[in-house]
């Protein structure tokens, strides 16, 4: 796949049309980023927009989600498969995210889902090709976002449309990860735990769906199913593997990784004593860890793997501030988490606004290097 290429350090060089192509229409993903980001940074207590411009702000999640990620994990696989018909779904993310943008949340939602199940054939397309467990895994995933963006247009309580897409992320995440370690053998042992794993995901998604999911075990199985990933992948992902020497981007990926899988294994704890408590599936605390921590922790991680082969343009080596914005991050979501605990919104403030610079920081970080 696209990313092994780049792992093993083939970049082609040269900068197509298809990859001037591929800018144009990223430029949509940078703006959801944007306005999600304004959003979320409005909603705790940043004055950074005008009244009358709600949609960052009602719509934060939803851009975040479907605007940002669902783009750019469409993209990716687009860009993987190779055909022409394939990039329907980040244009119809694309397309999603102008319509929030123009104050028109129910056409957003459509081409969302549009997006979603457009996705889920280029991975059935996949898996026709070449069945594997992994692909089924990112499928299951890509259904999460169809799933979650329906309960959305439905107007379903938020707590399940964020379990839903925030199980979009974790399935690719996990799937994503098994990918690139696919010519490691598991054993029979590792292999069962991975499968268990996801049905309880996809198990708790389906008991959320249905009416009665206020009820509090549906949502501590939900959190305890992420505690569980992360505890498969920190003893059997390649980033965790111990004795293996790693430099450069390699070893600025394993310790992004590394630190993704425990902010995931704190969320699911958090999330499963709340539950207990009988509070919310979507309560600030673990979700804000779990969102911000641990998928924006993927994201630092394989950015100096993913945008390489999408650009088709090698990447220049690390320099010394290359962490600097992993560090802002793990010093925002500490203080988040803080701040959600306390119940002070003077320290979520602060929080977000070390988040969004270290998400800022990192583009420009990315751009510097791939200009090099």
């Amino acid at each position: 796949m696209t990313m092994k290429r780049a792992e093993a350090g083939m970049p082609s060089r040269g900068f197509p049309r298809a990859s001037i192509l591929v800018l144009v229409i990223a430029l949509a993903a940078g703006v959801a980023m944007l306005s999600g980001l304004a959003g979320g940074l409005v909603r705790i207590g940043w004055p950074l927009l005008p009244e009358h411009f709600v949609a960052p702000v009602a719509l934060h999640s939803a851009l975040m989600v479907c605007g940002f990620f669902g783009f750019g994990i469409a993209l990716e696989r687009a860009a993987a498969l190779k055909q022409p018909i394939a990039f329907a779904a980040p244009a119809l993310a694309a397309c999603g995210t102008g319509a929030a943008l123009a104050l028109q949340p129910g056409l957003a939602g459509i081409f969302w889902l549009l997006a979603a199940l457009a996705l889920v054939a280029v991975y059935a397309e996949v898996l026709r090709r070449a069945p594997e467990l992994h692909t089924a895994v990112e499928a299951a995933g890509a259904l999460a976002w169809a799933g979650g963006t329906l309960w959305w247009l439905l107007a379903r309580p938020f707590s399940v449309v964020v379990a839903w897409w925030a199980a979009f992320l974790v399935l690719t995440i996990f799937g994503e990860r098994r990918e690139l370690a696919r010519f490691v053998p598991l054993s029979e042992k590792a292999r069962r735990g991975y499968i268990a794993m996801v049905v309880v995901q996809l198990g708790a998604l389906v008991v959320l769906a249905v009416p009665w999911h206020e009820h509090p075990i549906a949502g501590g199985l939900w959190w305890l199913s992420m505690s569980l990933f992360s505890g498969w992948l920190l003893r059997y992902d390649l980033a965790c593997r111990p004795r293996v020497h790693r430099f450069g981007w390699a070893l600025h990926t394993a310790r992004s990784l590394r630190l993704g899988y425990t902010w995931l294994m704190l969320a699911g704890l958090w999330g499963v004593v709340n539950a207990l408590r009988g509070m919310p599936l979507d309560s600030p605390g673990p979700l804000h860890m779990l969102l911000l921590g641990f998928v924006f922790s993927m994201v630092f991680g394989h950015a100096p793997i993913m945008l390489p082969a999408l650009l088709r343009t090698p990447i220049s080596p690390p320099g010394p501030f290359a962490f600097v914005p992993v560090g802002l991050m793990t010093l925002g979501v500490t203080l988040r988490a803080v701040g959600d605990a306390i119940g002070s919104g003077g320290v979520g403030a602060g929080a977000g606004a070390l988040q969004a610079a270290a998400i800022l920081t990192f583009a420009f970080t990315m751009i510097r290097h791939l200009r090099r």
